[in-house]
């Protein structure tokens, strides 16, 4: 890991919690449950506490409401863009913004303003200083799911479970020392290692394989605190492998766990909140892990179908080399026409092109990231 990565990891992510191991986490729940009747009385004084059924009741109304919520977005919009402009350099060439005549506005929306404004909270509305922590939206922000995706019906998990959420982040192409991230899943305590790695959503996963080369049989491995839990792959663990070339570095401060991903759950771990873990892949492919959340299975949680996937950003689709306007579909091999190998072309271009004749070409299909 070079050192530009390691410094965008901790401004990302850091500080990391003390480490939490799982089955001292589940131990120590269960103790402070043996008294039903307390815990109760606790839950219901905190349920009280935190009650904010007057503010729901408010804000369903308002947003249920096309006219009022309507209102509401494109304020906020006019709001944050006359603060960029105030910020920007030449504040004579920003755009003017026109916002509607108070008078012109229904009465429902004219009241709903006044009381916005009636708000006394210093922190209620943007400052200028407020800029500096706006940002556009980003791919990473937008979500492919539409709801959870579940896997397979399972058992149904014992109560005294905990619930782990771990996300996934990789590697920017074109900024190495950055990260965005790609997936968020939920695992049971009960699941093992490679169940994490089984529910990565990766292109490199569904890539072809070349079956007379042995070396490329896919395996992983997940390093966790200083420890490497490895896939076996050709009767070797795939974490030794990765240790002899990271020892030829002399720079390998990691040690092989004593059981492969298969063989260990994830109870028997300690796991830090907000630590990425390193995972690799397919000889090359790495992405981060960090456990976003750890806690006792609710009664209103799914109860099958773990791991669950709560969010899968969008891939990237690369243009197609020859009109550099439609996603490459396919990847061509071997073609002295295109200039490249490989050489990405969209459906159309390769169809216009016809296949090449007498010649050692393959067509590879571009793995699709809905699929994998």
């Amino acid at each position: 890991m070079n050192a530009g990565l390691g410094y965008t990891l901790e401004s990302l992510f850091g500080p990391p919690s003390e480490p939490i191991n799982i089955n001292s986490f589940l131990e120590s729940s269960t103790s402070s449950q043996d008294n039903p009747r307390s815990q109760e009385i606790a839950n219901t004084e905190l349920i009280d506490e935190c009650r904010v059924e007057d503010l729901k009741e408010h804000l369903s109304a308002t947003w249920s409401n096309p006219l009022l919520s309507a209102h509401l977005i494109k304020d906020h919009d006019h709001m944050v863009t006359a603060l960029h402009a105030l910020n920007q350099e030449n504040t004579k060439t920003a755009r003017k913004i026109h916002l509607p005549d108070p008078e012109a506005l229904p009465v429902e929306v004219t009241s709903l303003q006044k009381n916005l404004d009636a708000v006394s909270l210093s922190c209620f509305r943007l400052k200028t200083d407020a800029v500096m922590f706006m940002r556009t939206p980003k791919n990473s922000d937008r979500n492919i799911l539409q709801s959870v995706k579940t896997t397979e019906p399972g058992k149904i998990p014992p109560d005294q479970e905990a619930v782990i959420t771990i996300s996934v982040y990789n590697k920017i192409t074109w900024g190495p020392s950055y990260v965005t991230r790609s997936a968020q899943h939920v695992f049971l305590s009960s699941q093992t290692v490679r169940d994490v790695y089984d529910s990565l959503v990766c292109v490199t996963k569904n890539l072809p394989l070349e079956a007379d080369i042995s070396e490329m049989q896919p395996g992983s491995v997940i390093c966790i605190e200083g420890v490497a839990y490895g896939t076996l792959t050709n009767c070797n663990n795939y974490a030794t492998n990765l240790l002899d070339a990271l020892a030829k570095r002399n720079d390998c401060r990691i040690i092989v766990a004593p059981t492969t991903q298969e063989e260990t759950s994830l109870h028997s771990l300690t796991l830090r909140i907000n630590e990425p873990y390193w995972l690799v892949h397919h000889g090359n492919c790495e992405h981060f892990l960090v456990v976003d959340q750890i806690r006792l299975l609710h009664a209103q949680d799914p109860r099958g179908g773990y791991p669950l996937t709560l969010h899968i950003a969008p891939s990237l689709l690369d243009l197609c080399r020859a009109c550099a306007k439609i996603p490459a579909l396919w990847s061509i091999l071997g073609d002295v026409r295109l200039g490249e190998s490989p050489c990405l072309l969209c459906g159309p271009c390769w169809t216009s092109m016809r296949e090449s004749a007498g010649e050692e070409v393959k067509v590879l299909p571009l793995p699709d990231i809905l699929h994998v």
